[in-house]
């Protein structure tokens, strides 16, 4: 490979193969639509081969984790191992603020779970976005809507 080249709205890659094949091969130039989009602090590129936002795939394990550890919490107190979210806090070494932010990703729609497991969510869909959506409704059309899972 020659190199990789980030544009406003593609994504090129050079290669030249003459290295491989012999002189008077010429190079390869691939250009993919894409644009940067912001996700949480970081810049991640997101192909425009025909799909829209919301149906880049792309697994964020820091979202999987939360979600995760947010079920088994959940499961922890209505079981009884745990009697607080102090208790779940302190055996997890982390703040109760933390684990009440946390522990609202137990009532996501069954469906918008699913998608984040895929890799389906919205682009825009990070840990910190939502966890910090103190709007989020318990109603599950709802909660499609306002994280932006309705435009399928």
């Amino acid at each position: 490979m020659q190199r990789v080249d980030l544009g406003h709205d593609e994504i090129a890659i050079n290669v030249d193969l003459s290295r491989l094949v012999g002189e008077g091969v010429p190079a390869i130039r691939r250009a993919i639509r894409a644009r940067m989009k912001r996700r949480g602090v970081e810049m991640r590129p997101v192909l425009e081969s025909g799909m829209r936002d919301h149906e880049a795939k792309t697994v964020d394990p820091a979202l999987v984790k939360a979600i995760v550890r947010a079920h088994g919490w959940f499961g922890d107190l209505v079981s009884g191992r745990a009697r607080s979210l102090c208790d779940i806090a302190r055996a997890e070494g982390v703040t109760d603020r933390y684990v009440s932010h946390l522990l609202r990703l137990a009532f996501l729609a069954p469906r918008i779970v699913v998608a984040i497991l895929e890799g389906a969510q919205p682009v825009d869909l990070t840990i910190e976005a939502l966890t910090k959506r103190i709007d989020l409704p318990l109603a599950w059309m709802e909660q499609k809507s306002r994280l932006g899972f309705d435009r399928r």
